[in-house]
């Protein structure tokens, strides 16, 4: 841009130079507006600071959940002890127990081995039971085809039967009564805990151990 210095034909005062009047022209092309880009960069700054806060906020976000303080066997019952509560990633947290759930624990059986830190979720408990006098409560893990059908309940009758290569099966329970089904894995296994004289709970807790255990349901008495 450069300032015109313009001869005045008419006698107005204006700034003289050699014994000419001249007059100041406004400079030509008058300079382009930067408040565009100015707006565009600010709008991206913008944009990166909400996505940095939005990655930093879920990725610091975290839920306390219940884990296993010691080892626990199956069968064994859940005591305040057993349980404490640490912090995870939120998206870790779906289907475990909160912090908040923790009393619902107390009193229910392991329905398999759990190591020392697991991240306790309901599947892996079921609930304990009265036991009468002279009875026990004994638990089978078992695989398809060593249970009758997958609608067994509580309170169902089964009869529990011990297989042997040598002396084909035993009768180890005529009427044992279900207490609670839970599954177990991923390929329809289930956990079946019957109520039993406590002989007899003896010999079908040998005969889950050697996984030789079958049932076959029967009528209630």
């Amino acid at each position: 841009m450069k300032t015109t210095l313009r001869p005045r034909g008419n006698g107005a005062k204006a700034p003289r130079i050699d014994g000419a009047y001249f007059e100041l022209e406004p400079p030509s092309g008058g300079g382009r507006s930067r408040w565009p880009e100015i707006t565009v960069g600010l709008l991206v700054i913008g944009i990166f600071a909400l996505a940095g806060g939005w990655i930093y906020s879920n990725a610091s976000t975290t839920e306390p959940v219940v884990v296993l303080r010691a080892d626990m066997e199956r069968g064994q019952q859940v005591t305040s002890n057993d349980l404490r509560v640490v912090e995870v990633g939120s998206e870790e947290a779906l289907n475990l127990v909160g912090a908040g759930q923790t009393d619902a624990l107390i009193g229910q059986i392991a329905l398999v081995d759990l190591d020392a830190g697991t991240l306790v979720n309901h599947n892996l408990f079921a609930n304990g039971a009265a036991i009468a006098n002279g009875d026990g409560i004994v638990g089978m893990a078992l695989d398809p085809g060593e249970y009758p059908t997958l609608s067994m309940r509580p309170g169902d009758r089964v009869r529990v039967l011990a297989t042997s290569s040598d002396e084909g099966q035993q009768v180890l329970a005529e009427s044992a009564e279900i207490i609670d089904v839970a599954p177990i894995g991923v390929q329809s296994q289930l956990f079946v805990s019957v109520a039993v004289p406590t002989a007899q709970a003896d010999a079908i807790a040998s005969a889950s151990a050697e996984d030789r255990v079958r049932l076959i349901q029967v009528g209630g008495e």
